[in-house]
């Protein structure tokens, strides 16, 4: 059972400290809205535990971080693996896809052709990523500082842009070859 004491220091410590975990979780989780506040309830409820257990929470600002660093990093890892569970079954069925229907051959003028195709298709940053990437073979960190973005972006926007590559060479083998 818990105290008085321990439930006033409880909704103290949460009250005066939910809109800074709450902004954290938005900030961290901000490509994944719909985790915020799933990360902000297991954080409260990581306290709340804690209170119940009488752990003597000095600081409970700085204690609520270091819980809310652990666990967005713990979502952030399950919401990356199943992305990556996604993307690895959508490339096994692209190559079986290419493997069933292998082009009797592809010259440089049709994988020329196919690439300005794609190009054509790319905005005016994508654009500049795939040349920097691709075809000047340029390190993520030097596209980074070049495009004023983060690294991570940039490792997020090749792998979107890989994948939407893939896609439209299989269409585009399936139309002209």
């Amino acid at each position: 059972m818990i105290k008085e004491s321990s439930t006033k220091s409880l909704n103290d410590g949460w009250q005066a400290n939910e809109a800074y975990i709450r902004r954290i979780c938005a900030y961290k989780l901000s490509s994944h809205p719909d985790e915020i506040d799933d990360a902000v309830q297991e954080i409260a409820l990581a306290y709340y535990e804690a209170i119940r257990k009488g752990t003597d929470i000095k600081d409970a600002k700085k204690w609520l971080t270091v819980v809310a660093s652990n666990i967005i990093n713990e979502t952030y890892k399950r919401i990356m693996a199943e992305e990556k569970r996604v993307i690895s079954i959508e490339e096994d069925a692209a190559q079986r896809l290419i493997a069933r229907e292998e082009p009797e051959e592809l010259t440089e003028e049709t994988l020329l052709r196919c690439k300005e195709d794609f190009a054509a298709t790319l905005s005016e940053d994508e654009l500049l990523l795939f040349h920097l990437r691709f075809e000047k073979r340029m390190r993520i960190k030097a596209i980074a500082r070049k495009m004023g973005i983060s690294e991570g972006n940039v490792r997020q926007r090749i792998f979107r842009l890989k994948r939407r590559a893939k896609k439209y060479v299989a269409e585009w083998n399936e139309k002209n070859v």
